[in-house]
């Protein structure tokens, strides 16, 4: 999956984003047990799902006040 950029992830329904999330909870889950097993093979991309993860939160949130 190639990076998402903030506006990207606005342009999508509450229902997407939310389900993209879960995806990207497992992916992460997925690639944390890679990494202790170490057999995981591109490092940077926990940092990736980490950081779609925390944009994805912060778009819910910034809707939710609003």
């Amino acid at each position: 999956m190639p990076r998402l950029k903030a506006e990207e992830i606005r342009k999508m329904s509450r229902e997407e984003r939310i389900k993209l999330l879960k995806d990207l909870y497992n992916e992460q889950r997925l690639l944390q047990m890679q990494r202790h097993s170490r057999s995981l093979e591109n490092s940077s991309r926990i940092r990736e799902v980490r950081r779609t993860i925390a944009k994805i939160l912060t778009i819910l949130n910034e809707e939710s006040k609003k």
